[in-house]
C-alpha cells in the first residue's frame, strides 16, 4: 500500500508541473492557427499528464481507489506552491489554509 500511495504523490506532482507547463503554454497556443500547437511547454505539459495518468493506473493494483483518489489532490498544494515559485502568482492566507486543509485531509484518510 505504502509503494502505490508513493507513486500517487509522484502521480501529483507530475501533473501539477504539467499544470504548470499548461499555464505556460496557454499565453502563446492560438487554436485558430494549427501551428502554434507546436509549442514545447504544450507538449511537455501534456506528456506529464499523460505520464501521470499511467502511474496512477499502475498504483490502483496496489490500493483502492478510495485511498488513492484523496492523494492525487495533493496537486492543488503542489500547484499553489509552484504557481507562487515558477509562475509568481501571488497566494494569500487562505491560500496556504486550504492547502493544509488538504494535506490534513490526506492524512486522515492515509490513518487506518
Amino acid at each position: 500500500m505504502l509503494r502505490a500511495v508513493a507513486i500517487g504523490v509522484v502521480c501529483a506532482l507530475l501533473g501539477s508541473v504539467g499544470q504548470i507547463m499548461l499555464k505556460i503554454a496557454s499565453d502563446s497556443v492560438r487554436f485558430t492557427a494549427p501551428a502554434s500547437l507546436v509549442n514545447k511547454y504544450l507538449i511537455v505539459g501534456l506528456t506529464l499528464y499523460g505520464a501521470a495518468t499511467l502511474l496512477y493506473i499502475y498504483a490502483l493494483r496496489g490500493v483502492s481507489v478510495s485511498v488513492l483518489y484523496p492523494v492525487i489532490s495533493l496537486s492543488y498544494v503542489f500547484v499553489l506552491f509552484l504557481g507562487v515559485a515558477v509562475l509568481k502568482e501571488r497566494a494569500f492566507y487562505w491560500n496556504y489554509a486550504g492547502a493544509f486543509l488538504v494535506v490534513l485531509g490526506v492524512a486522515l484518510i492515509m490513518k487506518r
